[in-house]
């Protein structure tokens, strides 16, 4: 039996879930943001029903809902980020926006992360740059 849900419903739900494994109300709504536009662009593998795997990453300690993502290493044009075991759907926006402000002054921006986890679809992310006139470009290791 298949149900069918509004997308305000399901993102009050993701926002919910990730209010109760301790994120702040904006890392929160992020988070939720990437689940669901995933879900909205039809790739159902990278949405709301990625969920259950999130919180257990955060009940076995793998995931901190109060990261401090910061630059540990950085040139002009590149640098590279310790997520401090955030959700990569929080630290992923993070790291893009440091390369779209890099590209700004250098024409590229590189960046790297390491201690982070699964950031949801890699399209979000690299989307992000279309609003600057830029492209972007995301990748992963993480699954």
């Amino acid at each position: 039996m298949n149900n069918l849900y509004t997308e305000k419903a399901l993102r009050d739900f993701a926002y919910n879930i990730f209010i109760k494994m301790g994120c702040s109300e904006q890392h929160a709504e992020l988070a939720s943001d990437v689940l669901l536009q995933s879900d909205l662009r039809g790739i159902d593998s990278h949405g709301v029903a990625r969920l259950s795997g999130y919180v257990r990453l955060w009940e076995a300690d793998r995931i901190n809902a109060k990261p401090s993502p910061k630059i540990i290493h950085e040139t002009p044009s590149t640098a590279v980020v310790d997520g401090d075991k955030g959700l990569g759907l929080v630290v992923a926006p993070f790291a893009m926006n440091i390369a779209i402000e890099k590209a700004k002054t250098c024409g590229t921006g590189w960046v790297a992360v390491k201690n982070s986890n699964h950031f949801g679809i890699a399209g979000y992310h690299s989307m992000m740059a279309l609003q600057h006139d830029m492209i972007g470009l995301s990748m992963t290791n993480a699954s």
